[in-house]
Order: structure tokens, then C-alpha cells, then sequence
């Protein structure tokens, strides 16, 4: 582990030995990039020629402050600023620092189509894909989520809001990772800039994140006492007893450059899913078939907080520190099983099986810290550094009463407890070279968890289970200038020391190292007025602490859960393209993935048992999505539609016992998933919106399950917008709304097979009421560290 730790100082000596061997003694050229309305412009290319010749002296990008530094030669020169869908200006800049460049738009260039106020304009910034929310049809539409849930490359379904082709990223709001999801629910479109999809994200992010989104929010100027309240209530019409309030009040005080802010949140959640399921398992001489039912219902309480302190110290240097809290109040979960098994086609027993689980002796809770610092030195030098602390506990106490009709009863009761802590530290320096711009640092998680887990009534084994994991990290990317084009090349090294011990079962303890290089490439440039980006990276994918555990979970007398500390971490590489031309937006991606962890089940035993854990996959995991966008706008009618394909290809070789030689070849390639998003958004004058949509799903393979069915969402909104500044929304809104909004499934684990139908607590009636009082957007600037690993806990 010492080598390791060397080895990583090592490279950030180097890398920074390299910044300063590149640095020159010469005149700075600094300054800031805005758009009309003063709004800083990220990601602006900003080049120094030399008079009179007009060559080449230096070049580098905007960052998210709109904030650019350049080392010239000369003391004099002309500066080029140039972005898609603005129009280029060029300045002289003889003995010049720390003015402002105002970029006006290129209506030509943004498409003949656009109403100003009512489309939302993307463009590639040589990381992703950025929309601006400020000032189009989505600064009204309700929440961060609801923006998200109409992003180009976004789609929302049972499983939440997903990357398409990337699966769930992570969040980041000004440079912050969203811990708490329900945030986006608290974060009022209107207050939102911009929204970047990152579908590669770079090196700086950890090899396991395979997408991002950033979240940018209007900067609001002065000082003073401000408040924002949200109220919500949602209601199921088919289950009334599902209603669930929403409160949230957020305060605000900004006096010279300290700025205080805190925040608490109170949410009721209900679900309810109603399931058909047929399973079969095959052995060599028998074959045990469960028909059954299934019906689970729970109701959650979580009361959440937050507060912090931004202080700018001086010009360009900011502090602060920011904690985070949550407690579930209250959790209970019936699940409803009853079950026919047959044997060979002759009806061997009838089981009606109920289980309750709600909260522990221990208070669940969870608690997350950050310290940071980020500035420029000397006009050049940027340093970002984070401190991150995260700690979780929860425990569980379930109890399972079963009744056989033509076998013994049973009462299965079991205790759970599982408690996480995170120790992080992320430094990120970064400095002009060249023609472009140098960026290196190192990331430092160091995590622990507890999992005890004690059964009876069953003859399953007790677990006490520690796990240990370190990840030291080194990486650096550069970017820069080629003509009008823009080139980053980075690499992250990670080094990761893994222990499993479980010390009421010392066979399954184990320990691991891993050591791995993951490069990143990307391109962004301009085809006359095409925007287009490609990229590559390698990540992996570590599972979870909970796929970790060996402890067996009892579900019913038929079905058994359970961890895998075997599970060896995912290794892929992708490739990315996307082209951006007016209101047209094309992405495709593909991926080639090797030790893919999926969910698979299998008989245990020969008493009818199947264990469900997850497992790597022996073969190649390639999967590809492809999507355009369509983002035009006619008069008050705003349209966003998407329309994608995400075909996969997987052969497994499986056990079944029905073939000659005990096993065959299955595929999951046949059926690629179609995809189609359509909303509209119809303004109306005195502040009304109104808005129907609808997200579309064909049956296909996602991974190794079939979806079955066509899936629909239908949801409905009107909006109304009062007083000075919009500052009181009033919002009634519908989901689900033709109840179509289910996911049945199948699949093949060769030796066992399941198909089940799924009705699921989605069709919702909401009302919301939002106010804003003064509010003053947080100047909170840290980006905190180990954002993968609290994913992970």
C-alpha cells in the first residue's frame, strides 16, 4: 500500500514539474466571457494571435465562471473569442487584465425556427452536451427533475431518471455531487442556467462513473435575508391511502463575501406493486413449477437538512464547509406471497406467506461533511480541494409468517444491521501550458462497513461481515486548441486494496488489489455549422457493498437472496459521437464491457429452493444506443421529442440440465429496445403553461431481462406563474395517467426460468405551490470527494 501511495505522489510530482517546467515569466492575459444578459459562458475558446501576422501565441477555454488565463510572449495582440452559436469578437489587448468580453448570439447560426424566450439552445462544449434552461419553455416546468426528464439524452422511467445507454449518472449542482436525489425535486426550474449531459465523463471523475450530469444555476446578485418554500402534495387514485406530502423551506442570508445557508425537508413516500409469477426449475430427474402472486406495500417517513458557509476570502478565493443530514422516521413493508408448486405436474403444496419489515433498534440515519477550498494563484494557477465525510446506518427487523396447506407452517424472523463510513480528500490543480490547459490531481477514498445479519426459523447461517476498501488515485488531462477545434487527452491510475472478512464464516474472507490505468480522448469541433464531439474512455464498475455479502436473505420457503464476495469489478470501453445542427441533436454510443455483473438465479439444493445473486458474466457485454433529438419551436408551441434504438449483444453459456450435454447457449440480442420521449409545452399569456407528453418503451432485452411489454407514460401539467418575477408557481399535474405504465419481464437462467407481470403504484395526481422570498443563489463552490463510493454505501 506504501508503494502505491508513493507511486501516486510520484505522478503528481511529475505533473506538476511539467506545469512549471511549461510556465514562462511573461504578461498575463486574463479576463471573463458573458453572454447578453451577463451570465457567464463556460467553455469559450479564447485564442491570442500576434500583430502583424495574426500567428498563433496562445489559446485555452472558459471555465464554469466564464473565467479564462492565457501566458503570452507579447504584451500586445489581438484576442480571438469564439463559441458556437455566438458571434466571434476580436479585441486588442495590449497591457490589458480582468476585463470582460460580452459574446452576442448568432441568430443565423442558431436556425431560422427559434423564438427567443421559448427554445432551449444546445450545444457541445467539448465535454458534453449543454442546454440552456434560463430563458426557454423548461425555466417553468417545475422541478430540476422535471428538467431533467425533457434533457436530450435523458430519460425517466420506473427506475428513475437514466443516461440513455449509460444508466443512472451522477448528479453534480455548481460543481457539488447531489447526495440527496430528492434535491432535484427541491431545485426550482427557474432557477436553473444550464444542464450538461457528460455520456464519457473525463478523468478527473472516478473510473467508475460512466455518465454525468452538471447542473449550473442562475447567479443572483445582492445581498440580504431570502427564503424559498415548497409544498407539494401527490395522490394515487387507485390506492387513496397512497398520498404523500412534500415540505421543504430553504433560507438564505448573503452579507459582503460570506454567504450562510441552510435548509430541511420533510417527505412522505407510499408504493405499492401487484405481481403475477411464474417460475420453473429444471433438474435431471424433476422439474418444480411456483405459480403465485405477489403484493408489497410500503410507507416511508425521512426527514432531511442541511446548512453551510461560503466565505470569499478575496478576489478568486473562496472557503467553506457544508454538512448534510438525514433520519428515516419510519419504514414499514408488508410483501403479501401465495404460492402453488407443483412437481412433476402434481400440486405439492399451497403457501401463503406474509412478511413485515420495518425499522431496527438502531436509528437509521445518515450523515455527510465537506470542507473545501478552491482559487486561482498568481492569475494561473487553479487549486480545488475537497474533505468529504460520509456515514450511514441502518438496520431492519422482519418477520415472515408462512401457511402450508399440505406441509408444516413456519415463522421466520430476522435482524439486520449494517453501518458505512467514508474518509475523502480530492485535490485538482490546474494551469495553462502550451496552447492549452494543463489539469492534474489526486483522489484518496478510504471506506469501512459493517453488515451483521442473524436469522431463526431457518436453517440459513448468521453473518458478520467487514469490509475494508482503499482507492488511491492520480490523474491529468490536457486540453487545447487545434485551429478551431479543441483536443483533451487525460489518464487516471487507481490503485485499490480490498478486504472481506467475515468472522462467523473465516473460508469466505478474502483480500484483493487492483491496479489499472483508464485513458480518456475527446474531440469537439465544427463542420460549417454542425457542432460535433467524439470521445473514448475506459471505466470500470466495482459492485455495490450489498452484492458483497455472502449472508443468505431469507424471502420466502421457494426464494433466497443472497451477496457474492466473489464478484471480480467490470471493466469497459466506450465510444461516443454527437452532432448538433439547429434543433437536431445525434448521439451515439457503443460499449464493450467484460465481466458484466447481472442478477442470476439458479435451484439450490433439490428441495424447490432458488438463490438469486449476482454474478460476472464469462462473455463480452457490447451494448449501443442511438438517438436524435428534435428541439423546434412554432409560435407559443415548444416540441422536444427523442427517438432512440439500444440493441445489445450477449450470449451466455448456461446450465440445463433438459439438453443431452447439460448445457446450451443463450442469447439476449434479438429484440433492441425503441425508445421514443415526446413532450409539448404550449405559453399562454398572464403566466399560464400547458404541457401533455409521454414516454414510449418497446418490448427487448436489457441485459439478460425481457421486457415484455410496451411501455407508456402519458403525463399532463398546467402551470401558472404569479407575482413579481414569477416568484409564486402553482402547479397541477397528472402521471400515468392511462395506467400503461407497467414493466412485465422474463428470462432464462437455463436450468430456471420466470416471467412476471408487474402493476406498479405510478399514476399519480400532484399539486405543488412554490415561493420565493429574496432569494439569493447559494455561492456554494465545492465539488466534493469519493462521490462513487457514497453511491456505493
Amino acid at each position: 500500500m506504501k508503494r502505491n501511495k508513493l507511486r501516486v505522489a510520484l505522478l503528481m510530482a511529475a505533473l506538476m514539474m511539467t506545469v512549471t517546467a511549461f510556465a514562462k515569466k511573461a504578461h498575463d492575459v486574463d479576463g471573463k466571457v458573458v453572454d447578453e444578459k451577463g451570465q457567464p459562458l463556460a467553455f469559450v475558446n479564447v485564442v491570442l494571435l500576434s500583430l502583424p501576422d495574426s500567428a498563433f501565441v496562445q489559446g485555452t477555454v472558459t471555465d464554469e465562471d466564464g473565467l479564462f488565463s492565457l501566458v503570452a510572449d507579447k504584451s500586445g495582440g489581438v484576442l480571438r473569442v469564439s463559441s458556437v452559436g455566438y458571434v466571434t469578437q476580436y479585441l486588442s489587448v495590449t497591457a490589458v487584465s480582468g476585463f470582460a468580453v460580452q459574446l452576442k448570439e448568432d441568430a443565423q447560426m442558431l436556425g431560422e425556427v427559434v423564438v427567443a424566450g421559448h427554445l432551449p439552445k444546445t450545444k457541445l462544449t467539448g465535454e458534453g452536451l449543454q442546454m440552456n434552461v434560463e430563458g426557454s419553455v423548461l425555466a417553468n416546468v417545475g422541478s430540476a427533475e422535471d428538467v431533467l426528464a425533457k434533457t436530450p439524452g435523458i430519460i425517466k422511467n420506473t427506475n428513475g431518471l437514466e443516461v440513455i445507454g449509460k444508466g443512472s449518472p451522477l448528479v453534480y449542482i455548481n460543481g457539488r455531487r447531489v447526495t440527496d436525489m430528492s434535491e432535484l425535486e427541491r431545485l426550482q426550474s427557474n432557477e436553473i442556467q444550464s444542464v450538461e449531459v457528460l455520456t464519457n465523463p473525463g478523468a478527473q471523475y472516478d473510473a467508475t462513473v460512466r455518465s454525468v450530469v452538471r447542473i449550473r444555476t442562475v447567479r443572483r446578485q445582492g445581498d440580504g435575508f431570502g427564503f424559498s418554500l415548497d409544498a407539494s402534495d401527490s395522490q394515487s387514485p387507485r390506492w387513496l391511502t397512497h398520498n404523500d406530502p412534500f415540505g421543504a423551506l430553504n433560507v438564505n442570508y448573503r452579507t459582503g463575501g460570506v454567504d450562510i445557508f441552510g435548509g430541511i425537508n420533510y417527505q412522505r413516500f407510499s408504493f405499492r406493486q401487484e405481481s403475477n409469477i411464474d417460475k420453473t426449475s429444471y433438474g435431471r430427474d424433476f422439474q418444480i413449477d411456483e405459480v403465485g402472486t405477489l403484493e408489497a406495500e410500503s410507507f416511508e417517513r425521512s426527514l432531511y437538512g442541511n446548512a453551510g458557509v461560503n466565505w470569499q476570502l478575496a478576489d478568486n478565493h473562496f472557503l467553506g464547509g457544508k454538512m448534510e443530514w438525514g433520519r428515516k422516521l419510519m419504514r414499514n413493508l408488508r410483501t403479501v406471497v401465495n404460492d402453488k408448486v407443483y412437481e412433476n405436474g402434481t400440486l405439492t403444496d399451497e403457501l401463503a406467506t406474509v412478511s413485515d419489515d420495518c425499522l431496527g433498534d438502531r436509528t437509521p440515519y445518515n450523515l455527510g461533511a465537506n470542507l473545501y477550498y478552491n482559487g486561482l494563484v498568481g492569475g494561473k494557477l487553479g487549486i480545488d480541494i475537497n474533505l468529504d465525510y460520509y456515514g450511514s446506518d441502518d438496520s431492519t427487523t422482519s418477520l415472515s409468517e408462512e401457511i402450508s396447506s399440505m406441509s408444516h407452517n413456519a415463522s421466520v424472523s430476522s435482524v439486520s444491521y449494517n453501518a458505512s463510513r467514508l474518509y475523502a480528500a480530492k485535490a485538482v490543480f490546474s494551469y495553462p501550458v502550451w496552447k492549452g490547459q494543463l489539469q492534474a490531481g489526486t483522489e484518496e477514498t478510504v471506506s469501512r462497513r459493517t453488515d451483521e445479519y442473524a436469522i431463526s426459523g431457518v436453517d440459513i447461517p448468521a453473518s458478520t461481515a467487514q469490509v475494508k476498501e482503499d482507492n488511491y488515485a492520480g490523474f491529468a488531462t490536457y486540453a487545447f486548441l487545434l485551429g478551431r477545434s479543441q483536443l483533451s487527452a487525460g489518464v487516471r491510475y487507481e490503485h485499490v486494496s480490498y478486504a472481506y472478512d467475515d468472522a462467523l464464516a473465516p473460508e469466505a474472507s478474502l483480500s484483493r488489489n487492483y491496479s489499472n490505468w483508464f485513458p480518456t480522448l475527446s474531440y469537439a469541433g465544427a463542420a460549417g455549422p454542425v457542432q460535433l464531439m467524439f470521445s473514448y474512455s475506459a471505466k470500470t464498475r466495482r459492485p455495490n457493498y450489498a452484492n458483497l455479502s455472502s449472508a443468505i436473505r431469507y424471502n420466502n420457503r421457494y426464494t433466497w437472496q443472497s451477496g457474492n464476495a466473489q464478484l471480480q469489478p467490470e471493466l469497459s470501453h466506450n465510444i461516443g459521437a454527437t452532432a448538433v445542427w439547429k434543433f437536431v441533436t445525434l448521439m451515439i454510443n457503443y460499449a464493450r464491457t467484460d465481466n458484466a455483473i447481472m442478477t442470476w438465479s439458479s435451484p439450490y439444493g433439490d428441495n424447490g429452493v432458488i438463490l438469486v445473486k449476482p454474478r460476472n458474466i464469462d462473455t463480452p457485454y457490447r451494448t449501443m444506443s442511438a438517438l436524435v433529438s428534435l428541439t423546434p419551436t412554432f409560435g407559443p408551441w415548444t416540441m422536444n421529442y427523442t427517438f432512440g434504438a439500444m440493441p445489445q449483444w450477449l450470449s451466455i453459456d448456461v446450465d440445463d440440465p433438459r439438453e443431452p450435454t447439460g448445457h446450451r447457449v443463450t442469447t439476449f440480442n434479438d429484440h433492441p429496445v425503441l425508445v421514443a420521449q415526446l413532450f409539448n409545452t404550449v405559453r399562454a399569456d398572464g403566466g399560464w403553461q400547458f404541457e401533455l407528453g409521454g414516454t414510449l418503451q418497446s418490448p427487448g432485452w436489457q441485459q439478460n431481462l425481457y421486457m415484455r411489454n410496451l411501455f407508456c407514460n402519458l403525463t399532463a401539467a398546467v402551470q401558472k406563474t404569479m407575482l413579481k418575477d414569477n416568484a409564486l408557481v402553482l402547479r397541477l399535474e397528472g402521471n400515468d395517467l392511462l395506467g400503461m405504465a407497467r414493466m412485465n419481464v422474463a428470462t432464462d437462467f437455463g436450468n430456471h426460468t420466470i416471467r412476471q407481470t408487474n402493476l406498479m403504484d405510478l399514476q399519480r395526481i400532484k399539486f405543488s405551490v412554490r415561493y420565493n422570498f429574496n432569494t439569493a443563489q447559494s455561492k456554494y463552490r465545492g465539488t466534493g470527494a469519493g462521490a462513487d463510493e457514497k453511491a456505493r454505501m
